[in-house]
């Protein structure tokens, strides 16, 4: 048998498939035994994944993987256009999907934390008039009462 170098590019693909999906099986079994470990020991099973933080961290992945995929296509982009183009615009795209991720995974923001920031603003605004200044211009019911005799 002769094997050259054409048989190669055929099997690499296939082979670096089938470690990858052993890689993810086997890290899937090691989580659910320590999961079951965990579950045997009593441990809750809250303390073990913390809510809002997976959303920050793929948010600063993607924007760095983006970010040097944009790079890469921006430099690539003076050869001119061809295959060599993918080696920029495959870390942008993941870039982007990870950050569309981040944007999926982040927490919804309640209705009560929404209604809370506008007037919270309006505090700010509303504290930052000068009140002395305000008082001036305003007119006692005294005063009032006053000129509406003398216009009588």
């Amino acid at each position: 048998m002769n094997y050259t170098v054409t048989y190669l590019a055929y099997f690499t693909p296939i082979i670096l498939t089938a470690l990858v999906v052993i890689l993810v099986i086997a890290l899937r079994w090691f989580t659910h035994k320590e999961r079951m470990g965990r579950i045997a020991q009593g441990v809750a099973l809250e303390d073990q994944h913390k809510p809002g933080k997976n959303y920050k961290v793929a948010l600063a992945a993607g924007l760095v993987l983006s970010l040097i995929g944009l790079a890469l296509t921006i430099g690539l982009i003076t050869l001119g256009i061809g295959p060599w183009l993918l080696a920029g615009l495959l870390p942008l795209f993941i870039g982007l999907a990870f950050i569309l991720v981040s944007l999926i995974l982040a927490p919804p923001k309640t209705k009560k934390e929404k209604e809370e920031k506008p007037e919270e603003d309006f505090k700010v605004e509303k504290e930052a008039r000068a009140e002395p200044i305000l008082e001036s211009f305003r007119l006692d019911e005294e005063d009032e009462e006053e000129e509406e005799q003398e216009i009588i």
